[in-house]
């Protein structure tokens, strides 16, 4: 997903990144400007896919979160802020709203596994990513562990490190019973290398997550973690996530 937005012309005081955050109706004359509207579309589309992953990641955090203060009431900016002022709000809310995106997907990588190894840590370790599909702590974790032959790939419009891939399941770890055709959205960050048609690959999902944070590709890579995969399913039925 990308926050970057060229910068046309502002109506009433109103751009269209700032329009798409806020959610303000649109002039007459914001609406007949094509260019402007094909902006605030694009706008919106990162604007709903950020809140959408957000809530993912809070939800995930929700069972183990600690009491918080409550926050301080949200002042609205006047309505006579300079245009400027206006984008340069909306560019840091984004930016803002985007660290903090990272942060919170750290933390439930951070939490995922009985060793506390963090994803981002098991991404960097490159061939040794694999060493999480042996853990039980981890498999009581996850809702999704299969294998199967990706049979489309495609990059998903507006999210240039994701893509949208389409696995047929050859064999299903949790559940037993899986459908037979699988689409995933994969982040790239999860990969060893890029997929492609015809590659065979080992996926896991975490629970309360729609993107995997585990895939091994290949078959030489996915016959190495099967027999500690197979060991450690029985012993993760029993065990509590977190």
């Amino acid at each position: 997903m990308t926050a970057e937005h060229e910068t046309h012309d502002m109506y009433d005081g109103t751009d269209a990144l700032m329009a798409a955050i806020t959610g303000e109706e649109l002039p007459d004359e914001a609406r007949d400007d094509a260019a402007f509207m094909a902006e605030h579309r694009r706008a919106r589309a990162d604007v709903a896919l950020l809140r959408e992953q957000l809530g993912i990641v809070a939800g995930a955090l929700a069972v183990d979160a600690r009491p918080l203060e409550e926050p301080a009431p949200v002042v609205r900016a006047p309505r006579n802020w300079r245009p400027a002022r206006r984008f340069a709000l909306g560019t840091v809310a984004v930016a803002g709203a985007l660290s903090g995106m990272v942060w919170l997907l750290g933390q439930v990588g951070g939490g995922a596994s009985d060793s506390g190894s963090s994803a981002s840590a098991d991404q960097a370790a490159g061939s040794k990513a694999g060493s999480a599909f042996d853990s039980p702590g981890y498999l009581a974790c996850t809702r999704l562990v299969a294998e199967g032959e990706v049979t489309d790939v495609e990059q998903l419009p507006g999210a240039a490190e994701q893509e949208r891939v389409t696995l047929h399941v050859t064999r299903s770890y949790k559940p037993e019973k899986a459908e037979k055709q699988l689409t995933l959205v994969i982040d790239e960050g999860a990969l060893q290398k890029a997929l492609h048609k015809g590659d065979h690959i080992l996926v896991a999902v975490p629970q309360h997550a729609v993107t995997p944070d585990h895939v091994l590709v290949g078959e030489d890579s996915i016959a190495r973690e099967r027999a500690g995969l197979t060991r450690a399913l029985p012993e993760s039925a029993g065990l509590p996530c977190g």
